[in-house]
C-alpha cells in the first residue's frame, strides 16, 4: 500500500517544482518587459532637462548633489522629507580648478 502512494508524492513533486519554474519565468519575462517599455518611455538621457552630476552622501538617508538644470549648476542637499537648495555654481570654480592644476604642472616640472 505503501508503493501506491510513492509515485503520486512523487508526480506531485514534480508537477509543483515546474508549476514553480513556469511562474519564475513569467515573473522574468514580465519585469524585463516593463523595464524596457518604462526606459522607452523616459526618452534618452540626454533628453533630460535635469542631470544628476555628482552625489555626496552623509548618512544612509542624507545626502548632497550637484545638478544641472537646463545649464545652471545647482548643489541642493536631499533628506526624506526635504530637498534644500543650498548654493548655485557658477563656471568659475571650474576655471579656478583649471588653473591650480596647471599650477601643481608646473611646479612639478621646475
Amino acid at each position: 500500500m505503501d508503493g501506491m502512494f510513492e509515485p503520486n508524492l512523487i508526480s506531485t513533486g514534480l508537477k509543483t517544482v515546474a508549476m514553480l519554474f513556469v511562474v519564475l519565468g513569467l515573473l522574468v519575462l514580465v519585469l524585463y518587459l516593463m523595464k524596457r517599455f518604462l526606459v522607452l518611455r523616459q526618452g534618452p538621457k540626454g533628453d533630460l532637462f535635469i542631470k544628476v552630476l555628482s552625489s555626496l552622501h552623509l548618512s544612509p538617508k542624507e545626502r548632497i548633489e550637484v545638478i544641472e538644470v537646463l545649464g545652471e549648476k545647482i548643489v541642493v542637499g536631499v533628506t526624506p522629507g526635504n530637498i534644500s537648495f543650498l548654493t548655485k555654481l557658477n563656471n568659475l570654480h571650474k576655471q579656478d580648478k583649471e588653473t591650480d592644476g596647471k599650477r601643481e604642472n608646473h611646479e612639478i616640472k621646475e
